[in-house]
């Protein structure tokens, strides 16, 4: 029943429960059936792949590691990669032609696979149609057909062109209309354009006949070009190392020229400059550096302007000071003279100074010599008048005694 304080409010339904339930199981207790989930779409292809069967074909191998170098560091060797060395034989799909390098290629895998498996059966006795025959007998025959189509050698049966043909049909075909054409050039029958043009199609014969040929792209040529830049690319950095090297000497300059510790900051820097010197940015360039020259020019002159007029100036401070001094210029004799007579008079006065000081030194030391006497005299009178009294008590005491003596007579 629903809470009756929102009794009033509209759009509430008291006719239905508040809760309602379903007769399934919550989803922690609900049962899954294994491959509910499956597509059975025939677009969606499901492999089936052992666990089993995986295990045991990597089951004990290594690769080995030690010399790979998959690092970006500069330096002059090449990176390694794995070693893994094999050949790439192509087999044709189910209900193809097989092409005569296809066949033989198959039949070159069948007999070594064969060779092998009779080689690990090693003298047991194999079944053979209607008999028994041994596995070294095998063997032989197997090694025998092995050696038969290693002697067949189709390159020197069949020749290299047409084994090249056999293998790579769109290459050969290429190959035949380059060469065509190139005789076609040779009498005449092509210009220069239709050459360029060749892609598309061929122009017209001189005999006014038509040839027509429709090339298809083929994704192994992109790929080829990929590499061809890839291998150029590589080849620009092995010259970059080989310039640069392992010598810090080249890089702290190149990094102090262009003010970039990085090869690919300084390389930037450099193609900025490079850029610089394009046809387009020349006359620019040109015209900056006519209004810079244009502007020095001018600062040159004025700076030859202000140089002058402190120069003038300069002069003019001189012959005011040249000017005031030409009346003490006519002196100047005169003023010789009478330092010269009064020489003697300032060495009289520099003995006569030099006798006051050592008078007024033996003054001082006389004045010292007094005060000390006078110190000591004093110091004799304190003790004579001392004494002095000391006498006088010792007198008085003995006149006393001497009256006392008297009386007692």
């Amino acid at each position: 029943m629903a809470d009756p304080k929102y009794a009033a409010l509209p759009g509430i339904v008291y006719d239905q429960p508040d809760v309602f339930e379903t007769s399934e199981l919550p989803e922690c207790e609900q049962d899954y059936t294994v491959g509910e989930g499956t597509d059975g779409s025939t677009a969606v292809e499901t492999l089936h792949i052992s666990a089993d069967d995986a295990h045991s074909q990597f089951k004990g191998k290594a690769l080995d590691a030690t010399h790979v170098d998959f690092s970006d560091r500069i330096t002059s060797n090449r990176r390694r990669g794995y070693n893994a060395r094999r050949i790439e034989w192509e087999v044709a799909g189910e209900g193809e032609e097989e092409t005569v390098m296809q066949k033989y290629q198959r039949l070159q895998c069948e007999v070594t696979q064969l060779l092998e498996e009779v080689q690990a059966l090693k003298g047991e006795s194999v079944g053979c149609g209607d008999g028994v025959a041994s596995s070294v007998e095998l063997g032989k025959q197997v090694e025998s057909l092995h050696t038969t189509l290693l002697d067949l050698k189709l390159e020197d049966t069949l020749g290299a062109e047409l084994v090249a043909a056999i293998s790579d049909p769109q290459l050969a075909l290429q190959k035949k209309l380059i060469n065509l054409l190139e005789s076609f050039k040779q009498v005449g029958l092509v210009s220069e354009k239709s050459e360029k043009n060749k892609g598309e199609t061929m122009q017209q014969a001189g005999d006014g006949s038509a040839i027509l040929y429709q090339l298809y792209y083929a994704p192994e040529h992109a790929k080829l070009n990929q590499l061809a830049s890839m291998a150029t690319l590589e080849k620009k950095i092995d010259r970059l190392e080989n310039l640069i090297g392992n010598n810090p000497d080249k890089l702290s300059s190149l990094s102090a020229w262009t003010n970039h510790k990085s090869v690919v900051g300084s390389v930037q820097v450099l193609s900025a400059r490079l850029a610089l010197l394009e046809p387009v940015h020349l006359d620019h360039v040109e015209g900056r550096l006519h209004a810079i020259h244009t502007r020095m020019n001018s600062i040159s002159e004025k700076k030859a302007a202000i140089e002058d007029a402190d120069k003038q100036s300069k002069v003019s401070e001189l012959y005011e000071l040249a000017k005031k001094t030409e009346a003490l210029c006519s002196a100047l004799p005169e003023v010789v003279n009478r330092l010269k007579s009064l020489e003697a008079l300032h060495n009289q006065a520099m003995q006569f100074s030099g006798s006051l000081k050592q008078l007024y030194v033996t003054q001082t030391r006389l004045a010292a010599t007094l005060q000390s006497n006078g110190d000591l005299l004093s110091g004799v009178q304190e003790k004579f008048t001392h004494n002095l009294d000391i006498i006088h008590k010792n007198i008085g005491s003995l006149d006393t005694r001497m009256q006392t003596l008297s009386t007692k007579k």
